[in-house]
């Protein structure tokens, strides 16, 4: 039981299913801190992920399809400011028709494409290559956890370092919750308040162009309708408990997949597999509970 809850397998997962969820919020914090409504995380993931594989499979290369994504991830967080800082759209209304069109879209394109429906495989469709540090080795168990993840695993831990300190310690950062917490403020300190909300988006499109990436090309090699599966809201769910802090998303989203790694060891057990799967949308709902209780909390201290 307790290798099931605290064995090196479930950690190993841990790390690999938060992945994308790291990418993904540590991005949106900085439009969420630019204060900017965005809930379309989910479409800028799932065409990621899509033109990802697409990549992958036209060149043999998983590098170009992460590049691809990047891409993709870039162009939707670019239609999304179009019509929301330019043609002055609800971002609530145009985050529900880029979630919805983009399962649609990746549908046809794969259709189209690829001339199947439901889910892709083909040996042209290349992952990354998971990493060996033989140092690892001598750490024992704890070593087996952090051993032979794709670069991505990687990359994502280290994000959340360089853009905590992106958004604490720098100029830039100080502008973005500038002009998150008063607009007016910040444009009398000759702050260009579109401009860092045109920066943050593109920051939040490229890392969710990296989140997308992730899903087909992280060991899976193949690309599946609605492959997110919610992904983009447990990454929304992780910036609004974490209040934009990258850190505190970042182990919001660790708290997620490890419910999740969670819900694949213990199927084992007997338990229904019907009640395992909702372990991470559980937990997500136990978390905001929470979070929930001491905002509510505070806001009567702070009244009493």
């Amino acid at each position: 039981m307790l290798k099931t809850l605290f064995g090196a397998v479930p950690l190993a997962a841990t790390l690999r299913l938060a992945t994308p969820l790291i990418f993904a919020a540590v991005g949106g914090c900085f439009g969420n801190k630019a204060g900017i409504f965005n809930i379309a995380l989910e479409s800028f993931m799932l065409t990621a992920a899509f033109f990802s594989a697409y990549g992958s499979f036209l060149t043999a290369s998983p590098y170009v399809g992460v590049l691809f994504g990047i891409l993709a991830g870039l162009l939707c967080a670019l239609l999304f400011g179009l019509f929301v800082f330019h043609l002055e759209s609800d971002g609530m209304v145009v985050s529900i028709a880029m979630n919805l069109g983009a399962w649609g879209l990746t549908t046809l394109s794969m259709l189209a494409l690829f001339g199947v429906r439901g889910s892709f495989m083909d040996p042209r469709l290349v992952s990354l290559p998971a990493v060996h540090m033989p140092f690892l080795e001598a750490l024992g168990p704890v070593g087996a956890v952090f051993n032979d993840q794709n670069v991505l695993v990687y990359l994502a831990f280290l994000s959340v370092a360089v853009m905590w300190v992106v958004m604490y310690r720098t100029p830039f950062g100080l502008r973005i919750r500038g002009v998150g917490i008063n607009p007016k403020a910040a444009q009398t300190t000759g702050a260009n308040v579109l401009a860092y909300r045109w920066k943050a988006l593109i920051i939040t499109g490229a890392f969710c162009g990296l989140a997308g990436a992730v899903l087909p090309l992280g060991g899976t090699s193949v690309f599946s309708e609605n492959m997110t599966a919610g992904r983009g809201f447990l990454a929304v769910a992780a910036i609004l408990v974490g209040q934009g802090n990258p850190l505190a998303a970042a182990a919001s989203c660790l708290l997620f997949a490890y419910a999740g790694a969670l819900s694949v060891g213990i199927q084992n057990l007997g338990i229904p597999s019907q009640l395992v799967e909702t372990l991470p949308y559980v937990a997500t709902i136990l978390v905001l509970l929470v979070y929930g209780a001491g905002n509510l909390s505070a806001r009567r201290k702070r009244a009493g």
